[in-house]
């Protein structure tokens, strides 16, 4: 269930016409049960579809779920790489070894998050966070997730100062 406790849960509002109708958007807070089932929110089922895929982040940090269009669009870049460097090759056998395809929800909306993935990149946490990363959905353990946000805001003062940069920056 949602946690309504937390600033993290927030629902997202809906989604503007065009183009961020697809975004995921959002933060919320659920356990996993003891066979490994998550409760993915509704607004998160309906943009990844009826079958998607689960696979590790690119930092394998985090568990991500793809639509399988963008799903298909991270293996071209994947591709691009070369399979002729060796550390290319290593990083995208362990990519595809906990990356898993064709998944479903069940009826009561929940995904198995397959226990490879999830003893790797959870480790035996049960408290998760499930955010929107724009074209997917990340799954990151609390205190993972609650540790980024330290990280991040001790560094917004450099970041806001280098988007500023950005942003006066001629084309």
């Amino acid at each position: 269930m949602d946690d309504p406790r937390t600033e993290k849960s927030q629902k997202s509002a809906p989604a503007a016409a065009g183009k961020a109708s697809g975004r995921f958007i959002g933060s919320y807070n659920h356990s996993l049960d003891n066979k490994g089932r998550l409760v993915i929110p509704q607004s998160f089922r309906e943009k990844l579809g009826s079958t998607f895929c689960i696979a590790p982040s690119y930092d394998f940090q985090s568990i991500s779920l793809y639509p399988t269009a963008m799903w298909e669009k991270r293996n071209e870049a994947y591709e691009k790489l070369g399979t002729l460097n060796p550390a290319v090759n290593r990083y995208l056998e362990q990519f595809y070894a906990l990356s898993y395809d064709s998944q479903t929800f069940d009826a009561q909306g929940r995904v198995l998050l397959p226990v490879n993935i999830r003893s790797r990149i959870l480790k035996e946490d049960r408290d998760v966070e499930i955010t929107g990363a724009n074209d997917h959905v990340r799954v990151v353990a609390e205190k993972v997730s609650d540790s980024g946000w330290e990280s991040f805001t001790n560094e917004l003062p450099a970041l806001l100062e280098m988007i500023a940069g950005l942003e006066n920056h001629p084309d």
